[in-house]
Formats: C-alpha cells, structure tokens, sequence
C-alpha cells in the first residue's frame, strides 16, 4: 500500500485531478493495484455469503474517481446471484480487489467498490465500519 500525491503522476497516466493524498492498495503479489482520488468516509462490512467467505471490507467511489491498473495478468472474474456485479480477482495471488457492476462499459458516475483490506491497515483503521446485512435484510444494521 502506498499513498501518492495526485500531482506527481505523469501527465499522461490519467492521473487525479486534485492534489490530496489518494487512497492506495494492492493484491498481494502487486499485479493488481487501485487508486482512488480521496480517502473513503466509511467502510462497509457485508455478511452475505460470499462478501462474509472474502473477508472483504468494501471502500465505495464514483467510477471515474479511481484508477485500477494491472502489471502482468488481468483480472478474473465472479458473478453470483442476481449477476448485478462482478466480483475481481488477481488470477496470480487470488486476492479480491474490487467489484464493478456487469456492464462492459461503465457509466463514470456507477459506483465501484474497492476492497479496504488491501490497504496498510494503519490507514483504514480509523474509518468508521458500518456493518451491511446483506445476508437478510439488505440494511445497514448501525
């Protein structure tokens, strides 16, 4: 995990626009790696089966707010349910990433979920955790 200053990019690496400090992971081998433009306000912990198996705190951002950029191999794929997102994987190391929604080209306001856990966990453990029933309720249980 690191964080970057939005102005050091390159002009041409679609860099951020505004010149705070981005919020930064990565999977574990590094060939997956994020970038959003600001730190999320909060986390969401999920416990439908498959966020609760991924062990995934979810960091949500506008689409066109975040950079995800691959070293060497993309990312795989996972649809379940009612295939309204695809859950990304890194097909080196397996980490989850990220979930997107089903279409191939997105709308840049469409939210994209980023997973928290690949950050360093001193910068994400002062962000408030809400705590989603997704397993039966579909609301936020705080």
């Amino acid at each position: 995990m690191w964080y970057v200053e939005a102005s050091e990019h390159h002009p041409d690496s679609n860099a951020m626009t505004d010149t705070t400090q981005t919020f930064c992971g990565q999977c574990h081998c590094g060939n997956i790696q994020f970038e959003a433009d600001h730190e999320p306000a909060t986390l969401t912990e999920c416990n439908c089966s498959l966020c609760h198996r991924y062990g995934v705190r979810w960091a949500y951002f506008k689409h066109r707010k975040v950079r995800i950029t691959v070293r060497d191999r993309p990312t795989e794929t996972y649809c379940w349910g009612d295939r309204m997102i695809r859950f990304h994987h890194c097909p080196t190391c397996g980490c989850v990433t990220h979930y997107t929604g089903v279409t191939d080209t997105p709308d840049p306001d469409e939210r994209v979920a980023l997973n928290a856990r690949l950050a360093d966990r001193h910068l994400t453990e002062t962000i408030r955790i809400r705590h989603f029933d997704g397993a039966d309720t579909w609301t936020f249980l705080d």
